[in-house]
């Protein structure tokens, strides 16, 4: 694979990819494979830096001002090309990608000024989980806004051609009113006055204004609801032929997969392949565009389940699943069945509406790779070959630099940390029960050392992708250390055994996507080699196992071709 291809791989997008961007936009070479594969201008390259540097510029003043304002990171950008090919508000790639529209980005459409904050919209999005109060919430960005500027935004709303472009012709006609909030820090109150704040934004909202807020919340819900059913109205098609073409092939392939509905039934059973009443009955009121889209992810899990098994020398020694086995997710385990199990009605993937998300699936292909490799490792397939003695010291030193860290740490977030501290160190050190947290991650780990030998690269590169994302919305500040050993491992993703092909540079990715940054280096809690030394301590931990070789056939080859391309929509929608 060439590595450029991962960005263009999905026909309805463009992946602006982390890696390219700085804090004044695109790296040059990713503004010269745009102008070449998709004949971006200079004007629209021009314009998507402006708008990218507007918004770190800005979003990291505000941040450095007060604590109400996310910092600003480097996420994927993923441009739609065609606004109903995606479901709106989605949050790709684990949330770790902006999704805008390539329209956002037009010079005739659109303004820096409008595709800057559309950036900082989406940051709001991503932590809240909520679409229709982030521009509430995000009303400090007006405070220092000139009236050029604003209306330089109203313009480019009132010409957008997004789905949810109503939301932000709504929000243009708001900013006069929301210019005259007030804020604790960054425009305090004169005179003491009643003012009702926004929750977790620092603004204050005058009496006189009250009813702004809610008003532009409904306008924000409007919008998202029309642009949704916009979308699921255009594949609104059901297709009989598609639904029967499914169950033959069920019935006849007989695949090594089960099909589950709500709360887990079991809806197709390859004990009882040509029963696939249940199934029909579920896909009934599927769009046709939907069920070719079913048929093709669990053709994926049942060439990848064949490879697996070919791949092993004693495949029925694979043992029972854990009994903890997540019931979920793009594909898993059964616990009874011990089959991977691909869910109807997973919760925020819609598979019964419309084309799937973009990369999801080379994220099932991976999560099925994944799985099995998980069964692989509780058969004691993958060994640890330093000795205890080793493993010990390796573990011993990690403890101790941790205990060194948090030691070391400015006295204020000694002081949001410490009872978490105390509750760490009930047993021992904090640094050792932290340590523990790492080496419960290693069946992960186990299980990927068996996985990536058949991972595609393109099921790798979404893979590393969804695993590196910002952690913190799970952690409050008091777990901060909590938080540093999961990045920690998950780190580790990026290293030179699981890692991706385009990542260049895994420490920047890392710290500039999650605000790992902000939580650690700019607050005193770590330098950049304390962290390169925490990192090549998990990293001297997982290299302690490696796959015992004699368990499989050969190498375990890649599926490449099982899953190289993304689900390809129909040209012409129903």
């Amino acid at each position: 694979m060439a590595v450029a291809d991962y960005y263009f791989d999905d026909p309805r997008l463009i992946l602006v990819p982390t890696e390219h961007l700085t804090a004044e936009g695109m790296t040059a070479e990713f503004s010269a494979l745009l102008a070449a594969r998709r004949g971006w201008s200079p004007e629209r390259l021009s314009l998507f830096d402006a708008a990218f540097s507007l918004y770190w510029k800005r979003s990291a003043a505000l941040a450095a001002r007060t604590r109400t304002w996310l910092p600003p990171r480097r996420r994927h950008v993923a441009l739609v090309t065609d606004p109903l090919s995606v479901r709106p508000y989605v949050q790709l790639l684990n949330s770790s990608a902006w999704m805008l529209y390539e329209a956002d980005f037009d010079p005739a459409l659109s303004h820096p000024e409008f595709a800057a904050y559309l950036l900082v919209h989406g940051d709001h999005m991503a932590v809240s989980g909520e679409v229709t109060t982030a521009a509430a919430q995000t009303a400090a960005w007006w405070l220092e806004r000139t009236d050029e500027e604003c209306e330089a935004f109203a313009a480019a709303a009132k010409r957008s051609s997004r789905p949810d472009a109503a939301a932000f012709r709504g929000l243009a006609g708001a900013i006069g009113w929301l210019r005259q909030l007030r804020h604790e820090t960054l425009r305090p109150l004169v005179v003491l006055s009643p003012h009702r704040p926004i929750p977790g934004t620092g603004l204050l909202v005058p009496r006189a204004l009250e009813a702004g807020p809610p008003a532009l919340v409904a306008c924000s819900t409007r919008a998202a609801r029309d642009a949704l059913e916009a979308y699921r109205a255009a594949w609104r098609a059901p297709d009989a032929a598609a639904v029967a073409a499914l169950c033959d092939w069920l019935a006849t392939d007989a695949p090594r997969l089960l099909v589950t509905g709500r709360n887990g039934r079991i809806v197709w059973d390859p004990e009882a392949p040509d029963g696939a009443g249940v199934l029909r009955d579920e896909l009934r009121e599927a769009d046709g565009v939907a069920v070719h889209a079913i048929a093709a992810d669990l053709q994926v899990i049942a060439r990848h389940t064949r490879a697996f098994h070919a791949a092993l020398v004693a495949p029925d020694a694979l043992p029972a699943p854990a009994p903890n086995t997540d019931q979920s997710g793009y594909s898993y385990l059964h616990r009874e069945r011990r089959l991977i199990a691909y869910n109807l009605h997973e919760p925020g993937m819609e598979r019964l509406a419309g084309p799937p998300l973009p990369y999801a699936r080379h994220m099932l292909g991976a999560r099925t790779w994944h799985e099995w490799s998980h069964l692989a490792d509780r058969a004691g397939w993958v060994l640890r070959t330093a000795p205890a003695a080793r493993f010990t010291e390796l573990k011993r030193a990690l403890a101790a630099e941790l205990d060194a860290v948090i030691a070391a740490a400015p006295p204020r977030l000694r002081d949001v940390t410490r009872p978490d501290v105390a509750e760490l160190a009930a047993g021992g050190s904090a640094g050792a029960a932290l340590t523990r947290i790492v080496l419960g991650r290693m069946p992960d780990y186990r299980a990927n050392l068996i996985a990536r030998r058949f991972m595609s690269d393109h099921e790798r590169e979404t893979y590393v992708r969804h695993n590196i994302r910002t952690l913190k919305p799970e952690y409050p500040p008091a777990r901060l250390w909590r938080m540093l050993v999961r990045y920690l491992y998950e780190y580790q993703y990026l290293g030179p055994g699981l890692g991706s092909r385009a990542i260049a540079d895994p420490r920047a990715y890392l710290v500039h996507s999650t605000w790992f940054d902000t939580d650690f280096f700019a607050s005193g809690a770590l330098d950049e080699s304390r962290f390169d030394g925490l990192a090549t301590a998990v990293a001297h931990l997982g290299a302690c196992y490696e796959v015992d070789e004699s368990r499989f056939v050969s190498g375990g080859a890649g599926s490449e071709a099982s899953s190289r391309r993304a689900y390809t929509p129909p040209t012409d929608r129903p």
